[in-house]
């Protein structure tokens, strides 16, 4: 009886057992990234950094556009932080940041629509709305103050993906890209 108890046993542990050698649990180690924008001189233009809005579904997965029209997001390739709060950062590392409205400095509200890879046309892509909102009126060319308004600046901007090794660190250079091409539009706007 003891004999036919361990055999038994022998069996259930062998079955058990076999499970963890046959099947395949490899470790995916999480990748994040951050935007790796150029150090560049601050630009002389104040302004005061409002509500930057997300609703490229983009949380702080990447996010892909397959070429039959779905959205994926992926599970191991991460930002460090929100499309909103990255774009945040940046105007803090792009302009004067004031401190209140007082000065006549803008405050720049933004709403993100698209933060992600088109894997048909194997490029990232970017499209923001930012509104700078004046309020006591933009300085004209002759010096003296405009009515009170809001000026929206579109970008919707597309960089290829370029390096085929790592496609992780080629997407976040492309959408690094993106960012700064799109900060430099809304500073662009600011000059005029």
């Amino acid at each position: 009886m003891m004999k036919k108890f361990l055999t038994a046993a022998l069996a259930v542990t062998a079955l058990l057992g076999s499970g963890c050698i046959f099947s395949r649990n490899d470790y995916v180690e999480n990748t994040v990234f951050d935007l790796n924008l150029p150090k560049q001189a601050r630009s002389n233009a104040k302004v005061r950094v409002g509500v930057f809005k997300n609703l490229s579904g983009s949380e702080r997965r990447f996010v892909v556009r397959r070429s039959d029209g779905q959205v994926v997001s992926l599970e191991y390739q991460r930002w460090r932080l929100t499309p909103d709060l990255l774009l945040t950062r940046c105007m803090y590392d792009a302009f004067q940041v004031s401190g209140g409205d007082s000065d006549g400095a803008p405050q720049i509200n933004a709403v993100i629509y698209r933060f992600e890879f088109d894997e048909g046309e194997n490029a990232a892509r970017l499209s923001v709305d930012f509104t700078l909102a004046y309020p006591n009126g933009k300085n004209n060319a002759e010096g003296t103050k405009a009515q009170a308004k809001n000026v929206t600046v579109r970008a919707d901007v597309s960089v290829p993906v370029k390096g085929a090794e790592d496609i992780a660190a080629a997407r976040a250079a492309a959408m690094s890209e993106c960012v700064r091409l799109a900060v430099e539009k809304l500073a662009a706007e600011m000059r005029k």
